[in-house]
């Protein structure tokens, strides 16, 4: 079977398949379906690199320990527009979660919130939960840190985070405009698909261990990638990194990359909330925005564009085709699945 071929599978048993294999990996009913939420919203945006193809190495993971498949974060400091939250060693959608429902929360009644969650795993699609806060109401801004695997600009020595990024601003009607994207020239979960596929990454994107560009994915990932956009993506990158790492007394750096080692992610992640009503009318604020996105969708186009569209627009147009389509999944992602299902004794879609 080809690396590179694809199978279809319909969205709901494909979110059926992942709760299935969480809850046999020791997870509450709960917890496995917080988690199946994520993985499954990113694959139906299109987002595969942070869907499907992360779960094996979850159940890896709460295998060996690393992530506490029972964990239960809850805050240990409060005031009225922040709170740091442990993650009891959690999945990372499940750390995730209560992070970006408390800050909304809490932003209803401070008008703003900022909230840390440390000790848990990778988070995934960071989008997911800027949407959670801004369909609650508020705007929402995430703020992440991963182990390092991103060079600093001008260097070759992994020593930053992919660090995602994520804003969400509601607007008038059902979908709020959606940024979200990592720090880095590539999301290393793209490395991570092109070396179960064989396919090459792009030139200039990542460096092998000896510091030379590569287009191998499977050297990329022992080697290092690089920031996205030049010296301006490298300091995003980098004072995202000291977002979700220092300011919540969470790890960055080398000292992260030595606890994901020794089977501990000490990382965090940042949750900000802003209630549009702090700031005067919510409605008049929507009015605003919707005024100014087909402000933008209306301009004049350069020659050859069809359309202009706004961040999330096209994701969430995705999403509506891959829920009537199904989603596209890898045979070597698929085989992967397949292979902890049997070891779970789970069964496989037909």
């Amino acid at each position: 079977m080809s690396q590179n071929e694809e199978r279809i599978v319909n969205a709901d048993a494909l979110r059926d398949l992942m709760e299935r294999i969480l809850t046999a990996a020791g997870c509450s009913h709960e917890q496995s379906m917080t988690t199946a939420d994520v993985l499954i919203e990113a694959d139906l945006r299109g987002y595969s690199t942070h869907g499907l193809i992360r779960l094996p190495n979850m159940i890896r993971r709460i295998q060996s320990g690393m992530i506490n498949a029972k964990a239960r974060p809850h805050i240990v400091q409060e005031r009225e527009g922040s709170a740091l939250v442990e993650g009891d060693r959690a999945m990372g959608p499940v750390g995730a979660t209560y992070g970006a429902s408390l800050t909304a929360r809490k932003a209803e009644k401070a008008g703003s919130c900022a909230v840390g969650v440390v000790n848990s795993d990778h988070i995934c699609m960071t989008g997911y939960y800027a949407e959670r806060i801004a369909r609650a109401g508020c705007v929402g801004i995430i703020a992440g840190v991963t182990q390092p695997l991103v060079h600093p600009f001008g260097g070759v020595e992994r020593l930053m985070g992919t660090n995602p990024f994520s804003i969400a601003v509601p607007r008038n009607g059902d979908e709020p405009i959606l940024l979200d994207f990592a720090t880095s020239a590539i999301p290393f979960g793209m490395i991570l698909k092109a070396s179960v596929t064989g396919e090459p990454i792009p030139e200039g994107v990542a460096v092998g261990p000896d510091g030379e560009p590569t287009t191998d994915a499977k050297t990329a990932a022992a080697g290092a990638v690089a920031p996205f956009g030049g010296h301006k993506g490298y300091g995003l990158c980098l004072l995202i990194g000291l977002l979700a790492g220092p300011l919540l007394g969470a790890k960055v750096g080398k000292p992260l990359s030595q606890s994901v080692h020794e089977g501990h992610y000490d990382k965090g992640d940042l949750f900000i909330a802003i209630d549009p009503s702090a700031f005067g009318d919510p409605k008049m604020f929507r009015e605003m925005v919707e005024a100014h996105v087909v402000e933008v969708k209306n301009t004049r186009r350069a020659p050859g564009v069809e359309e202009i569209r706004v961040p999330g627009e096209r994701s969430f147009r995705e999403k509506e085709r891959r829920l009537r389509e199904g989603i596209p999944v890898g045979d070597g992602v698929w085989e992967q699945v397949a292979e902890i299902s049997a070891e779970l004794k789970v069964a496989m879609p037909i």
